[in-house]
């Protein structure tokens, strides 16, 4: 099956962002992987079930956040995307096990982006403008069509890859 060509920019955008957000990760420890930019940034922590979860904001000021989040959260979104688009609907976020280390956080975000890209090439062409065809329920999904969602998905990407650049910026140049 061929690539619709207007989704080939957007893959190509994909496949070289999340090349480089592996690239700047390279050499990544797990204590920079869990360090906290500052006192109150968002991390991850044991819910009552024991999985790794967003810590909530103690407030709605903006909070920086350790690269364990960042990570978990750029694979929960692949895989939750991904299952909402060509899967089974049912992924929830208690389904996911966030990592706890660097080396399966990089697994973990690699595996998921690559389910996802999976599920974007198995589309046709006139599925790119259906409005819903990714059901995922908590977010922009029900009201836009895929190829937006792919799009959103790529910033997501970029975004969060650059706040990862930051961290280990800020991680690097610590007590200097």
């Amino acid at each position: 099956m061929s690539v619709p060509p207007r989704l080939a920019p957007l893959l190509a955008q994909l496949d070289t962002s999340l090349a480089m957000a592996l690239e700047r990760m390279q050499g990544l420890t797990d204590e920079e992987f869990w360090w906290l930019p500052e006192r109150d940034a968002v991390t991850l922590a044991p819910n009552a079930q024991g999985k790794l979860r967003p810590t909530p904001l103690p407030d709605e000021s903006p909070r920086t956040r350790t690269i364990a989040l960042l990570v978990g959260h750029l694979g929960d979104m692949g895989i939750m995307r991904a299952d909402y688009t060509n899967g089974g609907h049912t992924l929830t976020p208690d389904d996911l096990d966030w990592p706890d280390n660097v080396a399966d956080g990089i697994s973990f975000m690699r595996e998921s982006w690559a389910t996802w890209r999976g599920a974007l090439t198995s589309l046709q062409d006139h599925e790119l403008d259906m409005v819903g065809r990714s059901a995922f329920p908590w977010g922009l999904d029900p009201g836009l069509p895929i190829l937006d969602i792919a799009w959103w998905m790529n910033r997501e990407l970029i975004h969060h890859t650059a706040e990862i650049a930051f961290v280990r910026d800020l991680y690097a140049r610590r007590g200097a």
